[in-house]
């Protein structure tokens, strides 16, 4: 690629992923993609899709969870050569001709006024790559919450509605709540929200138009009986039971959907958070024979032993100390408790 004289070539962490991706994964429909921070996953992302575009496979698409990250990943894609669109409120053609990789906000595509469509109306997407998986879980599950706060008009219909039943499942926490207590709240009883599940959309339908309601509306509509209604003293959060994955099609029936992540601990949650599959959790992506997990312990000596206090760890530390040698760093809260540390031959960065 016509990348900038500054750029080397790839990292060795880079192109074992990329080649047991395009050996081993490139037919999987959903593939989970870890890689540590600092090992370079926004170009091994970016050479994915490339490749999917060069195979002609249709139209790719990069999502971040926010701005700040769309706008780093278009500088990697401008750096190496790599061509991209983004989205201004319309889809780009360069993007649905397969010219560019799309860059843009996981909300552009999971809201329920996409221009991207919703159902059986929308545009086809080939590859979907999804970074920093995590963070983008928790925009789609936003994207799917009617939230009204209180003193809204469908906040206090739905409260009346359901205040009889509200009150037999706490009455002094009800009564708080109609008095306003932030702290106050209470989940509407299942039964009874399965019983007015109608009336609910009702009141819905009639003040669709507030902006509360209008973005979540499109996806909600249709499945307001499978959802949770939490009422407190200043808010009402309606929330689905799960994230109807389905209804954003162009997510849902794409070819192949890259998630990246970097290490955790568990990953379960995205078999419900993003509708995988048990089997594509437990072979994700990866460096095989990489020692390091990404793993951190966090240790307070003094709840380990009281005689663990700070005089006897600086010291201990402290004497570890070789100078010309790196790996320790210290971090203090004021300049006053760096002398102790100066004593034994730490640097003072100032």
């Amino acid at each position: 690629m016509d990348r900038e004289s500054d750029k080397g070539p790839l990292r060795p962490a880079q192109e074992d992923i990329l080649n047991n991706w395009f050996n081993n994964y490139y037919e999987d429909k959903d593939i989970i993609l870890k890689l540590h921070t600092g090992q370079g996953k926004t170009l091994t992302g970016l050479l994915m899709l490339q490749s999917r575009l060069n195979k002609g496979t249709g139209p790719a698409i990069y999502l971040c969870p926010n701005k700040y990250l769309v706008d780093q990943t278009c500088i990697q894609a401008e750096s190496f050569g790599i061509n991209y669109c983004v989205y201004d409120g319309e889809i780009p053609d360069d993007f649905t001709n397969e010219k560019s990789i799309l860059i843009t906000n996981i909300q552009t595509l999971f809201n329920g006024i996409t221009k991207f469509g919703i159902g059986n109306r929308y545009t086809e997407v080939s590859t979907f790559l999804m970074d920093d998986a995590h963070a983008c879980i928790d925009a789609i599950k936003d994207s799917c919450r009617i939230e009204l706060e209180q003193g809204s008009a469908p906040y206090q219909e739905i409260l009346e509605l359901f205040g009889p039943e509200l009150e037999k499942q706490g009455v002094g926490t009800y009564s708080d709540i109609l008095r306003k207590d932030y702290a106050s709240f209470l989940r509407v009883p299942y039964w009874d929200w399965h019983d007015k599940h109608r009336d609910i959309a009702r009141i819905l339908a009639k003040h669709s138009s507030l902006k509360e309601i209008k973005f979540p509306w499109a996806i909600l509509k249709d499945i307001i009986r499978d959802c949770d209604c939490f009422i407190s003293g200043n808010k009402l959060e309606i929330i689905p039971y799960a994230t109807p994955l389905q209804t954003f099609s162009s997510y849902y029936k794409a070819d192949q959907r890259i998630f990246m992540s970097a290490t955790v601990n568990d990953d379960s949650f995205l078999i419900k958070g993003l509708g995988l599959e048990q089997k594509t959790v437990k072979n994700p992506l990866h460096i095989k024979n990489e020692k390091w997990s990404g793993e951190k312990m966090i240790l307070i000596p003094s709840l380990i032993d009281s005689s663990l206090n700070r005089g006897e760890m600086v010291k201990f530390f402290g004497e570890k100390i070789e100078k010309g040698k790196a790996g320790l760093v210290t971090l203090v809260p004021s300049f006053k408790r760096t002398r102790d540390w100066e004593k034994y031959g730490a640097t003072i960065a100032n």
